[in-house]
């Protein structure tokens, strides 16, 4: 009985490393964690990791104020960046990629409650309409936010807004000409909605983050900041030249154990 006792804890103890990153050394640097939709899957989904429920959000979040984070926008990190005053010691950055309506109706309603700030890459073709960059037969369509959400969220000082692209294109797939437009363009319009200026932009997919000659295209739309889908913290300080801030990715069943080990140690899982 004390041996399969044993086995048991071992074959546990086996289980839970496989599961979880607790083991790897803690790895210093700019958390940014990466949301897409706050709600319940729709029937059909197949990409469930891209929601999370509204009660793990809010567990989340509140974990980080518990815990002494800050949580900022866009427009703060490049001050401390471009200052060089330095970052709170706990700096995060809450980001969502894609702009759902769900951003408003869910998160940002939280992050009020609670306390914190967020930031929303926007896909411009999109505002108002559906996401309609995924297959339906794998990802239901599903509201995005209309153009007066995104402003009532950027004019209540939590949310921030930055450029996805004009319509979520795998930008490493087009011409160079043709990935520059689409985050040239999604730049100057976002700025025109929203009459104020755009600094930061997410590559949909990551597709292109670290190839030169999309990031050229990136740099030369003059975004003061560019954020890849590479799974991992950035350090500080960063070095633009030499890639983009990589960020955490928050799926659907990561719980808040999840969270801690995203945040010290830059990944969940193996």
């Amino acid at each position: 009985m004390h041996i399969l006792i044993v086995l048991v804890l071992l074959l546990a103890a086996a289980g839970f490393s496989a599961r979880w990153a607790w083991w790897r050394k803690k790895t210093p640097g700019l958390a940014v964690l990466c949301y897409h939709k706050i709600g319940t899957p729709p029937s059909g989904s197949k990409l469930k990791d891209l929601w999370v429920s509204p009660e793990k959000f809010r567990r989340q979040v509140k974990y980080l104020l518990d815990n002494g984070y800050k949580t900022l926008l866009f427009s703060e990190f490049l001050h401390a960046w471009k200052s060089g005053t330095g970052l709170p010691e706990k700096a995060v950055l809450i980001t969502f990629d894609d702009g759902y309506e769900n951003n408003y109706t869910a998160a940002w309603h939280i992050l009020k409650e609670l306390g914190a700030k967020g930031n929303i890459f926007v896909v411009f073709n999109t505002i108002g309409k559906a996401n309609i960059w995924h297959n339906p037969s794998s990802e239901p369509w599903i509201n995005m936010a209309t153009a007066e959400m995104l402003l009532e969220m950027k004019e209540s000082g939590i949310i921030e807004l930055g450029s996805h692209t004009m319509s979520h294109p795998h930008l490493g797939a087009l011409e160079p000409e043709n990935a520059a437009w689409e985050m040239r363009e999604s730049k100057r319009q976002l700025e025109a909605l929203l009459s104020a200026e755009v600094c930061a932009f997410a590559y949909p997919y990551g597709d292109g983050a670290y190839l030169p000659a999309v990031r050229a295209g990136a740099l030369a739309a003059g975004y003061s900041l560019d954020f890849s889908f590479t799974q991992g913290k950035t350090s500080l300080p960063w070095d633009r030249q030499k890639g983009p801030l990589d960020r955490l990715f928050i799926k659907g069943t990561d719980n808040n154990l999840d969270l801690v080990l995203h945040l010290s140690r830059g990944a969940s899982r193996l």
